[in-house]
């Protein structure tokens, strides 16, 4: 059992302006591959699959059920961590600053990994990383 957890294939965060949501991921480069207009999107980048909830009608049996159930989205979440190719991060840091996007960093860890910060319109915490 130990180590079956290879990474986050997915994630899916609660927005509450969806085309603002999409064009803020679009810059970073995210690419869109579906879209239910008003309820959820779908955007890849390589393998990683980010899921956009609309969470007043999110538009997916899943995610109407969890409403239902919840009342609301649970849960909180202090950021998430993109990793970027180490040779890649100082360039991709400054294109999306360039391209209006308010971005910290980089921060350099003792452990030797360096990370820069972004907030989306949602204000979730997304750390940009070579690790």
């Amino acid at each position: 059992m130990n180590g079956a957890i290879e990474s986050i294939s997915e994630l899916a965060l609660w927005v509450e302006d969806l085309p603002r949501a999409i064009e803020f991921y679009e810059r970073l480069g995210f690419e869109l591959e579906s879209h239910d207009e008003g309820q959820n999107a779908f955007l890849r980048s390589g393998d990683f699959l980010l899921v956009l909830f609309n969470p007043k009608n999110p538009g997916t049996q899943l995610a109407t059920e969890y409403m239902r159930q919840k009342g609301a989205p649970r849960g909180a979440v202090y950021h998430v961590a993109f990793k970027i190719a180490a040779d890649r991060l100082d360039e991709f840091a400054r294109e999306i600053g360039a391209e209006g996007i308010a971005v910290r960093g980089p921060v350099e860890f003792a452990t030797g990994r360096r990370s820069y910060f972004v907030e989306d319109p949602d204000e979730h915490l997304i750390e940009l990383t070579d690790r």
